[in-house]
């Protein structure tokens, strides 16, 4: 078995990300500029792919940045298999965590223009993995999964994800993981 070290990882990720962005535009180049014209037969189609194997890179890229020892959860996204909604939770608050240290960063950054725009992508990309991660693991698993003990009401109680990326008890609202 060979082993990639972390930045040997990371970089596989960009080549994959710069690859995908390159065939996504080439694709929109192709397509018609008018209104009154419709696109191409597949076009939509290949459009939708390309983004989906986009937002897969991002996310794998992103949590083997944040969890590199949670080779469980990247070897689930990269076959498509359903992920278990508490991890993707401790994920997502990580990414959340990671979010915020990024944009106080940049709110204190006073590089180039290239530094800058670099670090709002990567806030941008763990924007799109959050996602990735819970939309993958809401619509994967069945409202039994989200059943959890409750620390503050004491129930095994559905858990669900909030806008704010959170995982809170239905029943009286206590978040999960704090």
């Amino acid at each position: 078995m060979t082993f990639i070290n972390h930045s040997e990882q990371n970089l596989h990720y960009e080549q994959q990300i710069d690859y995908i962005e390159n065939e996504i535009r080439a694709l929109q180049a192709t397509m018609p500029t008018g209104d009154t014209e419709s696109l191409p037969a597949g076009l939509a189609e290949s459009l939708d792919e390309l983004f989906i194997n986009l937002h897969t890179v991002i996310a794998l890229k992103c949590v083997s940045t944040i969890a590199p020892e949670n080779t469980l959860i990247v070897d689930a996204i990269q076959h498509q298999q359903p992920l278990k909604v508490l991890e993707v939770g401790k994920l997502a608050l990580l990414m959340s965590e990671q979010i915020e240290l990024l944009q106080e960063a940049l709110a204190q950054f006073d590089g180039d223009a290239q530094s800058t725009a670099m670090m709002k992508q990567t806030i941008a990309e763990f924007f799109i993995a959050r996602q990735v991660l819970v939309d993958t693991a809401i619509s994967d698993s069945s409202e039994a999964d989200n059943f959890c003990d409750c620390s503050s009401c004491l129930q095994s109680t559905y858990h669900q994800f909030t806008a704010g990326f959170d995982y809170v008890c239905t029943q009286c609202e206590t978040a999960f993981f704090k």
